[in-house]
């Protein structure tokens, strides 16, 4: 995918308000689905996996690629973010927002993948942004890759908890357990591109 970078819109100012993501697979059905997945025998794990991301992210999912490596299992790249602008409706924490909202995904997938041979995982957030060029004085919508992250299977499973889906899954909010949780999970993820200090909040 060839994205337009931050670095050449210097003198754009970015507009966006924050939208919750309440996409993560929870729901008894959404669980079934995962299970039919991995469970059955006629479908490669490349394509288990990429059914299984399906159920995970929905209409969020952008891309899928799954290869295999030299152990013989499944190293996958990920773009989520859908095709609504990214908008933010206050000032709050939003990096820290999308940071845990990642390492749900994180989470999920090498839950449900680990049966399926899932070995590592790169997830990029990819959204279209509001872009409001003060000289022409519009806006336009443009999509960016924001921020990307990879985190191996071996790593993750030094996480204490990293397969607590009722953790995971915590409608109450971010606890202290969920939030050293994902803060375990952050030290061990890879940031391979880090844009979200460089969005301007109006």
């Amino acid at each position: 995918m060839n994205l337009p970078t931050f670095n050449k819109l210097l003198s754009i100012t970015l507009v966006f308000f924050l939208v919750s993501s309440h996409f993560f697979c929870s729901k008894k059905e959404n669980q079934e689905d995962i299970q039919k997945y991995i469970n059955n025998p006629n479908i490669s794990d490349e394509e288990a996996l990429y059914g299984i991301s399906k159920v995970i992210f929905k209409d969020s999912l952008k891309s899928f690629k799954s290869e295999k490596n030299s152990a013989g299992k499944q190293d996958i790249t990920i773009e989520y973010g859908g095709n609504r602008a990214y908008t933010f409706y206050s000032d709050g924490n939003y990096s820290e927002r999308i940071q845990f909202d990642t390492v749900r995904y994180i989470l999920l997938l090498f839950q449900s993948g680990e049966k399926r041979n899932l070995d590592s995982l790169r997830i990029s957030l990819v959204k279209p942004f509001f872009v409001k060029e003060p000289d022409a004085k519009k806006e336009l919508t443009e999509e960016f890759e924001v921020f990307r992250v990879s985190m191996i299977y071996s790593d993750v499973i030094q996480v204490d908890n990293w397969n607590n889906s009722q953790m995971i899954n915590d409608k109450k909010g971010l606890n202290s357990k969920v939030t050293e949780l994902f803060n375990q999970v952050r030290l061990r993820w890879k940031i391979e591109l880090d844009e979200l200090s460089r969005i301007e909040l109006k």
